[in-house]
């Protein structure tokens, strides 16, 4: 399964990225800033997307054809929450934590 971390700061990509290589090293993980993107981001063809909440921006329809799940991160001074789109359904998670990510992944590589 391909995921997208687009996330900010750079720091958290680079931590989920690493926490989700350690758990689960048959999942490609592409890091990439928010958009706009570059083609070999659009090339790889993620399932799932993982993005801030208040993202401008929407990934070209190019890249969405593939995505069967969306995690939009939203940051608060002492928590961070997340709304999950997976499955047609989208559900919100107070002060998610890797575990309850990993379901979620999980959830979306039965789908893809």
């Amino acid at each position: 399964m391909r995921i997208l971390l687009t996330i900010t700061p750079r720091l958290y990509r680079e931590v989920l990225a690493l926490s989700i290589h350690r758990r689960r090293p048959d999942f490609d993980v592409l890091l990439a800033p928010p958009w706009p993107l570059n083609g070999r981001t659009e090339r790889f063809g993620p399932h799932v997307l993982v993005q801030d909440a208040d993202e401008a921006g929407s990934p070209p329809a190019s890249l969405a054809e593939g995505v069967v799940c969306r995690v939009r991160i939203l940051k608060e001074p002492d928590r961070i929450d997340a709304t999950i789109e997976l499955d047609a359904t989208t559900s919100e998670v107070q002060d998610i934590c890797l575990e309850d990510l990993f379901k979620v992944l999980e959830g979306a590589e039965r789908l893809s």
